[in-house]
């Protein structure tokens, strides 16, 4: 059991999309960030995580995901390209840090690069999934 999610952890991609907040559009963007977690959670069944954040400062507007792997990620980067939200969160941010952590598919990095996206890209080394010891 504990070998098969470590294969497929191994073919995860996490995602780091940290944007800067243009001044008076956090309450906007959080109202996108709900319509896009519930796009996302009702289209995506292999985008395993979906989370969005908003710094105290109202400052940063970051998003944290997890895809299945490079296909379930080219899947959610079509749909966010294609659809609606795009401009309505590139309208209301500035500049941005966009990191995908882990072993990121050719294809992938071919479909980021040329859609204009400049992603930093950092291999996985090493790593373990631990199932809450918690009851």
């Amino acid at each position: 059991m504990q070998k098969l999610l470590e294969e497929k952890m191994s073919k995860q991609i996490q995602v780091f999309y940290e944007l800067e907040v243009l001044n008076g559009k956090a309450e906007e963007l959080r109202e996108i960030a709900r319509q896009m977690v519930a796009f996302n959670e009702q289209g995506e069944p292999e985008t395993l995580v979906y989370n969005v954040y908003m710094s105290e400062d109202e400052k940063l507007f970051t998003f944290l995901e997890t895809w299945a792997d490079s296909s379930a990620g080219i899947f959610h980067a079509e749909r966010f390209a294609t659809g609606e939200f795009v401009a309505q969160v590139l309208e209301r941010t500035g500049a941005g840090r966009l990191c995908f952590y882990g072993d990121v598919s050719d294809e992938m990095k071919n479909w980021a690069s040329e859609n204009g996206f400049d992603v930093e890209y950092a291999p996985r080394i090493d790593g373990f999934v631990r199932q809450s010891i918690k009851s």
